[in-house]
């Protein structure tokens, strides 16, 4: 089946509160890609693209998370399905750009990963044989696992988290699955902040309704110190 045809597209985020999976630069992959899922979910749905999150919160590990989130996008029917899964990269900090695995969507997975990677600004590592993923190898519809950027890498997270950035990503996957593009303000998911010349904490603090102590805590700051292009937490 061509791509922008689908009856349904599934969208599962990665792992889960309990099988958290990779961390970096201050975030969890698991936090993350749900930010990404809920966020894809209203552009689809803002294009008229019927869509179904099946991500799974409840297995106690890796085996368990995927094979339950195989299960529940196997419930649908594969006729005109695409079932799609976010993750985030991992490699001691060596790694950077995005990558679309697939099993059989070579081209799609292509087409995926260098819209996405232009869009956020990224590497576009391109598409990776992922037929040995027990996520890709186990859905009876065809499948493709985004990853949208390394979570240990600085840049890539920058890139990711400043404000705007989870949209833009999603925009680009919506549009390279659908041929359609929404509107990039369907929603406002990013709760962070980059620092630019001037900025103090206090003045962040106060631009965002928050205090210093919060934005201290949430960030694991030892000092009042900023560096400009530094991206910050706010919730």
């Amino acid at each position: 089946m061509a791509d922008m045809s689908y009856k349904l597209i599934t969208l599962t985020a990665g792992h889960n509160a309990i099988v958290p999976g990779a961390s970096g630069c201050g975030y969890k992959e698991h936090e993350v890609a749900r930010t990404i899922v809920k966020e894809l979910e209203k552009q689809f749905k803002s294009v008229g693209q019927n869509v179904k999150i099946c991500t799974d919160d409840v297995g106690r590990t890796k085996t368990a998370v995927w094979s339950n989130a195989v299960k529940n996008c196997n419930k649908n029917s594969a006729s005109g399905r695409l079932d799609v899964s976010i993750h985030l990269n991992a490699s001691n900090g060596k790694g950077h750009g995005t990558e679309v695995l697939f099993y059989n969507q070579k081209d799609l997975a292509a087409k995926v990963s260098k819209e996405l990677s232009a869009k956020l600004g990224t590497t576009d590592r391109g598409p990776k044989d992922g037929k040995k993923i027990g996520f890709i190898n186990s859905t009876h519809a065809p499948a493709i696992l985004i990853e949208v950027a390394f979570i240990d890498n600085r840049d890539d997270m920058n890139k990711l988290m400043v404000s705007g950035g989870i949209e833009r990503v999603c925009n680009a996957i919506v549009h390279s699955l659908t041929g359609k593009t929404p509107s990039e303000s369907t929603s406002s998911c990013s709760a962070t902040y980059k620092i630019a010349k001037g900025d103090t904490l206090w003045s962040v603090a106060k631009k965002h309704k928050t205090t210093v102590d919060k934005l201290k805590s949430i960030n694991g700051l030892k000092s009042d110190l900023l560096s400009i292009g530094q991206v910050l937490k706010l919730k």
